[in-house]
């Protein structure tokens, strides 16, 4: 499933522990929406440039076509020199057109591969430092519990011994 614009800004975060800060994390997600959200506008205006010079070049080439079919037919001396100039001239701006759309295609195409691996790259190291703080709190918790099932053991043995006591008083004092 590819990952829309709605989906980020409609992802939430399960909160953990000490977690990460809701807002920033929010702000972080709406930044990569705006970001998106430009990449696939400048992608959407790219292709309709490129549809209309597509358009305009397939017209060129049929306006071209009728023209340039009586110019073979006739010996090269009679050709309208007008005729063969704007030729070569339509076909030479068409094809720079197509030139131009293709690259500026190429450059947005790299462009939005740049900034996913960006992103990607922020995220990986997100999940990684997660991570790190995931094992770093359970370290912490598995000591707290140590800590705890030791307190616990020394203060039973210490009652233990107290009652003891108080029982060798009881006994010495004949008390039951």
């Amino acid at each position: 499933m590819a990952l829309t614009i709605d989906d980020i800004y409609d992802k939430e975060f399960a909160l953990k522990g000490g977690g990460y800060d809701r807002d920033d994390v929010d702000q972080f997600l709406d930044e990569i929406c705006d970001e998106m959200t430009n990449m696939q506008e400048r992608t959407a205006s790219l292709e309709q440039e490129l549809a209309k010079a597509q358009t305009e070049l397939r017209a060129a080439k049929e306006a071209v076509q009728p023209i340039a079919a009586p110019v073979v037919a006739q010996p090269v001396e009679t050709a309208p020199p007008v005729v063969v100039k704007t030729s070569e001239t339509l076909e030479s701006i068409l094809l720079n057109a197509q030139k131009l759309s293709d690259e500026a295609l190429e450059n947005a195409q790299r462009k939005a591969d740049n900034l996913v691996k960006q992103a990607e790259e922020k995220a990986s190291k997100l999940v990684d430092d997660a991570q790190e703080e995931k094992e770093t709190l359970e370290k912490s918790l598995a000591s707290m519990k140590d800590a705890a099932r030791t307190y616990r053991k020394d203060f039973l043995d210490l009652l233990k011994k107290y009652q003891g006591l108080m029982e060798e008083d009881s006994e010495l004092m004949d008390i039951k």
